[in-house]
């Protein structure tokens, strides 16, 4: 098992639910596939240093857990298909 940061960002436009709601499914999936969290951080609405995919901003937040290294590839490929979810970069820490 590895130390991980995973920094998500969300797309927030149009939809109704709740930053909160998608922080626990993003943290619901990535238990899914083994990852055990030990820190989540709602850093807040950002806006980004240019237009991407015609959003202005984005919803960061930061996952720090331990997983082995094969959950990495599976938790991207699941969180890909969610829509909103506009970035997503990991991390290996200490």
């Amino acid at each position: 098992m590895r130390n991980y940061e995973a920094l998500i960002v969300f797309n927030m436009k149009g939809t109704e639910t709740t930053v909160e709601e998608l922080i626990n499914s993003v943290a619901a999936t990535m238990k899914e596939e083994g990852a055990d969290i030990t820190a989540t951080e709602n850093v807040g609405r950002r806006e980004f240093a240019y237009e991407s995919h015609h959003l202005a901003a984005g919803q960061y937040v930061t996952y720090t857990f331990t997983a082995e290294p094969s959950a990495i590839k599976t938790i991207r490929e699941r969180l890909r298909l969610n829509p909103q979810i506009h970035l997503q970069y990991y991390k290996l820490i200490g």
